[in-house]
């Protein structure tokens, strides 16, 4: 599927962003590509595919869990930063990373969900409110709610800016 091939790596990383698990990632994702393939009638725009799939992505997670009764775990520390180390030692800045990551996964799931797809994926508040089901003034809302709660977050971590 020649639409798919250019927001393939994305459509994977919003998989994995949404179950925080590779294999459930995987299976999220392959049941999303066979949703698309029986539905693409339904796309009114080549251009709109990248926040049709993900619309598509969230929707197979969501139905899955609530198919499995399955809730994803937070990741584990230790497992949510890219370690280069350096003499045994994280630098500044993937420590500032890991804390971030971490403050991240304090935000609601929604609040987790419009942030990670505004500032990670580049969706705009109209993409965001498709994929989401919501409106576009409840998408501002919720990022505005995020970018609050993450300053907290990272105020009280000791990082202000």
């Amino acid at each position: 599927m020649k639409l798919l091939e250019p927001v393939n790596t994305d459509c994977q990383r919003w998989a994995y962003t949404l179950t925080r698990d590779k294999v459930f990632a995987e299976d999220v994702y392959a049941q999303a590509i066979l949703t698309g393939l029986v539905n693409i009638h339904q796309l009114r725009e080549d251009g709109a595919f990248k926040s049709w799939m993900f619309r598509i992505i969230a929707n197979t997670f969501r139905q899955s869990l609530r198919r499995d009764s399955r809730q994803p775990e937070a990741m584990p520390p230790e497992d949510l930063g890219n370690r280069s180390p350096r003499d045994e030692e994280w630098t500044e800045r993937e420590a500032r990373s890991r804390v971030l990551r971490v403050a991240i996964e304090k935000l609601s799931p929604d609040q987790r969900e419009a942030l990670l797809l505004f500032e990670v994926h580049g969706l705009s508040i109209r993409e965001i409110s498709q994929v989401m089901g919501k409106s576009e003034s409840a998408v501002r809302v919720l990022l505005h709610r995020a970018r609050q709660r993450l300053a907290e977050l990272l105020k009280r971590d000791g990082i202000e800016d």
